[in-house]
């Protein structure tokens, strides 16, 4: 019997998921499991590399790029295992993590997700947690509120005092800064690497294929939370995710889709009217970016400002489309 599937999307990492797959491979002992590539259409030679070198991993060949959730449903049908390990390609799996999490699943049987510590190349915390959206929290983000945690000693406060102020968004989100040693339930966890008990997919589904990036699982653990299972936070394990380096340069993709993908979770979720009151608050916040940027082109033009300008005029253009929520294949 298979104990875990471990899925893993790839699109053009060669080198990250040739990593990825050797630590996996080095550190996992002791149980039975299976590696599953879903190939999201890849324009280099990960798909070379992976039938020379590792030919004892499952490969499905995608002839399109449909994103996190459709490559993982992918995956998820053709998967053995009496759990499903997501796992992002740029990941490093260290010693007995993938063992210590599905011991912990077998002996909690209400638990119906598992999310490990992540951490930066360099070792230090990373996010690893999140919260259901709600309105009030995506209006901080689209207007860039969240900033003020920059100043040391307003992080201090929040971290400190975070659940005594009254507010469930703010002392969830203050989570993703305290440090949580014993295993706790959370409301959402990355999807970077997230073990998930089978039955839990039986219940509820597989993942929503309409969301191409972001939100997909957030979606996933408000279904699973609605059906009753647990999302639990596992501190005891650690998975180191080289996420990339932030820059100035918005990417065109990433930032319309994340977007796109709000408007979609609220319409599932919360109704039409809420979804309106999420597309006109885009707007204005996206508006006011506009014209912060088209000032700043007057002081110091450049290819990277003209760029994000275009971006957030874009994404505006969607926020007034009806039909931009529908699936996406690149």
């Amino acid at each position: 019997m298979v104990d875990v599937s471990i899925i893993i999307v790839n699109y053009n990492t060669r080198d990250l998921l040739k990593d990825c797959i050797k630590s996996i491979l080095e550190n996992t002992v002791h149980i039975n499991y299976e590696i599953i590539v879903v190939d999201n259409a890849s324009k280099d030679d990960s798909i070379t590399m992976l039938k020379n070198e590792f030919k004892q991993v499952k490969l499905i060949e995608s002839k399109v790029n449909g994103g996190f959730a459709y490559a993982n449903n992918l995956g998820i049908k053709v998967s053995e295992g009496r759990y499903v390990f997501l796992l992002n390609s740029d990941t490093i799996i260290l010693e007995d993590v993938i063992k210590k999490m599905v011991t912990y699943m077998d002996e909690n049987k209400k638990i119906g997700l598992l999310g490990p510590k992540l951490l930066n190349g360099d070792r230090t915390h990373q996010t690893s947690i999140s919260a259901f959206p709600t309105f009030k929290r995506e209006v901080y983000h689209m207007y860039k509120l969240k900033n003020v945690l920059k100043i040391p000693f307003i992080k201090s406060f929040f971290v400190k005092f975070a659940d005594k102020i009254g507010s469930k968004d703010i002392e969830q989100y203050m989570k993703n800064f305290q440090s949580i040693q014993e295993p706790e339930e959370v409301q959402v966890l990355v999807g970077a690497a997230l073990l998930i008990r089978r039955k839990v997919i039986e219940d509820i589904g597989m993942l929503d294929e309409r969301y191409f990036m972001y939100y997909e699982e957030i979606d996933f653990c408000y279904q699973a939370y609605k059906a009753g299972w647990s999302r639990v936070y596992y501190p005891y394990s650690e998975i180191v995710h080289l996420i990339g380096q932030s820059s100035e340069k918005i990417g065109n993709i990433t930032f319309y889709e994340r977007y796109r993908s709000m408007i979609l979770y609220f319409r599932k979720n919360y109704g039409r009217s809420k979804e309106i009151q999420v597309r006109i608050n885009l707007v204005i916040a996206l508006l006011l970016r506009v014209i912060g940027v088209t000032f700043m082109q007057i002081f110091k033009s450049s290819e990277i400002i003209k760029e994000n300008r275009k971006v957030y005029i874009n994404t505006i253009k969607m926020a007034f489309n009806k039909k931009a929520i529908a699936t996406n294949r690149y």
